[in-house]
């Protein structure tokens, strides 16, 4: 699977969503970055990564999608704006069914908090580890995945 193609298609699809809340997506993936991966499962790892972020992302933010070869394999990042996660949930935004404080009073936009446990599953099925960071004015979620 073609990171660059993954993260293209990624951006396409996720664009109208971004630009109809004044979010600014973007990426960039190093050339002839390569993996063995099921591409409907990666794909779907990045397209929730990059909506959960384009979702938690305030008008005029941006969403960053970054993809490298690394020694021991692949790292794709997905960086926002969301405002940061407070720490003490940090441990807790890959569980099943949990949308942080901020989510607890539905709206139009809320989930049903399955996003980002359907990532780590998928990552860790195919052996990689998924973490979030806060970083700037968000955060930032990172993938490693054998090559």
């Amino acid at each position: 699977v073609d990171l660059g193609d993954l993260v293209s298609e990624a951006i396409a699809t996720a664009g109208p969503v971004a630009r109809a809340k004044r979010v600014r997506l973007g990426g960039t993936v190093e050339p002839g970055v390569l993996l063995r991966a099921d591409p409907a499962g990666l794909s779907r790892v990045v397209a929730n990564l990059v909506m959960n972020a384009i979702r938690h992302t305030p008008a005029d933010g941006t969403v960053e999608i970054s993809g490298r070869a690394v020694a021991d394999g692949v790292e794709l990042g997905v960086s926002d704006g969301c405002g940061g996660i407070p720490r003490e949930d940090l441990d807790r935004v890959f569980d099943v069914a949990w949308r942080g404080s901020h989510a607890r009073t539905p709206d139009e936009t809320s989930g049903a908090g399955l996003g980002l446990a359907i990532v780590k599953g998928l990552v860790e099925a195919h052996h990689g580890q998924v973490e979030v960071r806060n970083v700037g004015p968000g955060c930032r979620f990172l993938v490693r995945l054998p090559a």
